[in-house]
């Protein structure tokens, strides 16, 4: 019998977890926004976890009415201080090609590659229409166009790995004290690279990476980024489209990368959840409930009656859902300008809504509570995962089973509690299934992720 496959896992480090309202519970700790130490704390948690990486996204501009925007940590900054209390433990650099410099880059990858024994990735983003006005706080600094962004982060990424790979030979320390020769003649090499965006000279003024070659991540859904991430990447944070969109597309990629004359075996394919975790699948759904509760559209009863075709105006929102609405009487398509569930991909409107009352929310929901979860997926940037350990675990086995996916980002609603219930449940359901590590395998981040198809 063959092994099964493994599952990559990642963490997300931000301040208040993921979700723009549980940093409203009770025993949410909101400290991260200006407290290191909770992020720090959540790398502790990722590696007792035995998890691949943590991943704490950076962000350039100026938001402060933006909860998961107020404050970014320098992630290089938090990545370096972090692995000093890790031993296995990866971690994903995020640095934007349309507006830093491929050499100051280079630097910090190789630096912080050598200090953490081989535990970097980095994830190249290249969008220059973000929040927050992030051209007003490089001033003059050359912005390209939405044209020219994937030029430039071609550029970008040939010039950081010719600097980390192309500057310096391995054996470039002779410490000869005797001939007074400490770096060994001819073993730095100039690139001399000269392109529309970029002139660098080098070499590299820090010593190569310990990995033989840093991950490459790829995000972005158009063509230009995707072959950016074929030609370029060894990760790719993809958005989840369910079983059957997702198959498709995990096999689109892969072929992207296979006509490169790349193995796609060694290339990733990683989508975000975020999860809502408890003992029991009725405490998680609980749990989710009182989360949905800090919010509410109250245009969103009329939407629902024009979708239903059902006068709601004078029906109370404590009534159940199944009491009021004939499921099996809706119409096709009905409830699709409302729920934009990426978790079931069914044409079903019917079988969606039944998925939704059963996984996610309860089938004695209320209105108020399925006009809550609409409104909430609206802004979920990738599906929430709702339910007891189980229940999450087989969400991420069958995912994993079907070729959907290689990995996950896990998404912490909020700090502290959903990552370590992960790490204390759902990880050793995951061990019991053969499915995810019972001990780190390797040493450097490439080697955990087994992304090297160099030779």
């Amino acid at each position: 019998m063959s092994e099964r496959r493994k599952l990559r896992l990642g963490l997300a480090a931000y301040g208040t977890g993921w979700d723009l309202d549980a940093w409203r519970l009770p025993e949410a700790n909101n400290a991260g926004l200006t407290d290191p130490s909770v992020i720090l704390d959540i790398a502790r948690t990722a590696e007792r976890g035995l998890l691949d990486y943590v991943f704490a996204g950076s962000a350039l501009g100026s938001e402060p009415g933006r909860l998961n925007r107020v404050f970014r940590w320098d992630n290089f900054v938090y990545a370096g201080h972090a692995a000093a209390l890790t031993k296995n433990l990866g971690f994903v650099m995020s640095v934007n090609s349309s507006f830093e410099h491929p050499y100051a880059v280079a630097r910090q990858l190789a630096t912080l590659d050598n200090f953490n024994g081989g535990r970097t990735a980095l994830n190249v983003v290249f969008g220059i229409d973000r929040d927050g006005d992030p051209i007003g706080n490089y001033g003059k600094n050359p912005v390209p166009t939405e044209r020219t962004k994937y030029d430039r982060a071609r550029e970008f990424t040939t010039v950081v790995n010719r600097l980390l790979y192309d500057s310096w030979d391995d054996d470039l320390l002779l410490d000869d004290k005797a001939e007074g020769t400490l770096v060994r003649p001819g073993s730095w090499h100039q690139i001399d690279f000269h392109g529309e965006h970029f002139d660098v000279r080098g070499p590299l003024n820090v010593p190569p990476p310990v990995q033989r070659h840093i991950p490459v991540v790829q995000v972005g859904l158009s063509d230009e980024s995707l072959r950016y991430g074929a030609d370029f990447g060894q990760l790719r944070f993809s958005p989840y489209f369910g079983i059957s969109r997702g198959k498709e597309e995990y096999r689109r990629v892969k072929e992207l990368v296979a006509a490169n004359g790349r193995d796609p075996d060694k290339f990733k394919i990683i989508p975000g959840i975020t999860f809502y975790l408890a003992g029991t699948a009725r405490e998680a759904r609980a749990k989710y409930n009182e989360i949905s509760a800090f919010q509410l559209d109250e245009a969103l009863p009329a939407a629902f009656s024009k979708a239903l075709g059902i006068d709601l105006s004078a029906v109370r929102d404590n009534e159940r859902v199944l009491d009021v609405v004939d499921v099996d009487a809706l119409a096709d398509d009905a409830l699709k300008p409302l729920i934009a569930d990426r978790a079931r991909n069914s044409a079903d409107d019917r079988e969606l809504l039944r998925h939704v009352l059963t996984d996610k929310i309860g089938e004695d929901a209320t209105l108020r509570e399925l006009y809550r979860y609409v409104q909430r997926s609206r802004h979920e940037q990738q599906p929430a995962v709702v339910g007891d350990a189980r229940t999450i675990a087989d969400w991420l086995e069958e995912n994993l089973e079907e070729e959907v996916l290689d990995g996950v980002q896990l998404f912490p609603p909020y700090h502290r509690g959903p990552a370590d219930l992960f790490v204390d449940l759902v990880v050793p359901e995951l061990q019991r299934r053969g499915i995810f590590r019972t001990e780190y395998e390797a040493s450097t981040l490439q080697g955990l992720l087994d992304t090297d198809d160099h030779h």
